[in-house]
């Protein structure tokens, strides 16, 4: 038993050895973690403090070099409000010879604006973006009272912002806006012109093919592009995809970039898209009336998408006196040689008797003739009268060999009466304008087989 006893203790002992050494070794322990961790804290604290004034430095600077940038251009602008031309060239980018004869002229274009009180130089800022060496501010001006902006491009040196030619290289970060029929790519300079290009494609494409069958129509993609040659193009046209030259490379409207001008120009190009697509591509032949009626059905349509008067006259009467589903149906209908009788098939009724306005087409009319008769097509020339008429005969003969070309004609007004033979005349007052002078004569037009021929 003494034996276990003394065993016991020895173990017991050398336990209690044991955890002595055990406590102090994690003291140890302890003690060097939290120093460490003091250290580690204080050099992530100093990191955080270096880091943090680095960044208020970088802030600082780039403070000033907006401050400086804002400045250069407001300095710019009252050079220009004033009439200081050197003063407005030392702020240009003296390197390139043909940038500062541009800006020459841009002064003077700016003078005779200025003059005429065409403009108002706000000097207001809209947008600026810098990246290192390279700028651009959005600075606005008002002419005739509606607000513009144009996009500014500028570059540091020792001496400060010079204004420089556009440097399509820093036009933004490429992005892009997806709808379900629209797809638009941009860069950042053009981001609220693709948001509202975007908006307005979409809207015109789901109303265009609520009149028009377009059938299997693929989604459109639009690129803006300020490296583009032309305003507005197709790329693929079968494809839908188009291209517009982003406004600000030289002035856009600085509430609504995609302005009226732009509308009319994707309208009419996306509206003849889509009678394409009704018509399965049908090509009108000149001089036949199929060939005004298909160009006043795609200005129709545009005016109709965008709210723009086109002055599509006769197509927006028959649409606001019989519905949108005849300039449908007329589509469907015409043929690459039709002529005016195929109202009659799209009204059931003759045209004498239909509520429309006939100035657009006969002002085309009028033009066709002068066209016809300076490219000497007789036959097609004497078609445009009605030669079951002696009188008029003889007239439209005597007026061919005079080998004198007609004013300019735009109609005015007109009146349909019954002639005394019971037949249908359409009476049209015009103005004639001649080289020095505008005078209004009275122009008469028969309808022939359901077709107007000139009269007088």
């Amino acid at each position: 038993m003494s034996r276990i006893r003394f065993e016991w203790n020895v173990e017991s002992q050398q336990m209690e050895r044991f955890d002595s050494e055990d406590m102090e070794l994690k003291r140890r322990r302890r003690r060097n973690m939290i120093l460490l961790a003091a250290l580690i804290g204080l050099l992530l604290a100093t990191i955080a403090v270096f880091l943090l004034f680095v960044r208020q430095r970088v802030y600082e600077v780039e403070t000033q070099y907006a401050q400086l940038l804002q400045d250069t251009v407001k300095a710019e602008v009252a050079a220009l409000r004033i009439g200081d031309l050197n003063s407005f060239l030392k702020l240009q980018d003296p390197e390139h010879a043909g940038w500062m004869n541009r800006q020459r002229l841009m002064f003077q274009r700016y003078s005779e604006l200025k003059s005429s009180g065409a403009i108002e130089l706000t000097g207001s800022i809209l947008a600026v973006e810098i990246a290192g060496e390279r700028a651009r501010a959005l600075v606005q001006e008002d002419i005739n009272e509606l607000p513009y902006a144009r996009l500014w491009f500028y570059r540091r040196n020792g001496d400060g912002w010079r204004h420089i030619a556009p440097d399509f290289s820093f036009w933004g970060e490429p992005g892009k806006l997806e709808s379900p029929d629209v797809l638009v790519r941009y860069r950042g300079a053009d981001r609220e012109l693709a948001r509202q290009v975007s908006a307005a494609l979409q809207d015109w494409i789901s109303r265009g093919c609520a009149i028009l069958d377009c059938g299997d129509l693929p989604n459109m993609a639009i690129e803006i592009d300020p490296e583009a040659t032309s305003e507005i193009a197709w790329i693929n046209a079968p494809a839908m995809r188009l291209q517009i030259r982003s406004p600000y490379v030289d002035i856009a409207r600085a509430d609504t970039p995609f302005d009226g001008r732009l509308q009319l120009l994707s309208s009419r190009m996306l509206a003849e898209r889509l009678i394409n697509a009704h018509n399965s591509e049908l090509a009108p032949a000149y001089p036949h009336d199929a060939y005004f009626l298909r160009g006043a059905a795609i200005a129709w349509l545009s005016e109709a998408l965008t709210g723009l008067d086109s002055g599509a006259l006769l197509m927006r009467s028959l649409a606001e006196t019989y519905g949108d589903d005849r300039v449908a149906r007329l589509l469907t209908q015409l043929a690459a040689t039709s002529d005016m009788s195929i109202l009659e098939a799209v009204l059931d009724q003759p045209p004498e008797d239909a509520d429309l306005d006939w100035r657009d087409f006969i002002e085309w009319r009028l033009t066709l003739e002068n066209e016809l008769f300076s490219a000497r097509r007789q036959n097609e020339w004497l078609r445009l009268y009605d030669t079951s008429d002696e009188n008029v005969r003889l007239v439209a003969y005597e007026r061919y060999t005079r080998s004198e070309a007609a004013p300019d004609y735009r109609v005015i007004d007109q009146l349909i009466w019954s002639k005394p033979d019971g037949g249908s005349q359409l009476r049209v007052t015009v103005q004639a304008r001649g080289a020095d002078s505008v005078a209004e004569e009275i122009i008469l037009f028969n309808l022939v087989n359901n077709v107007w021929k000139r009269a007088s």
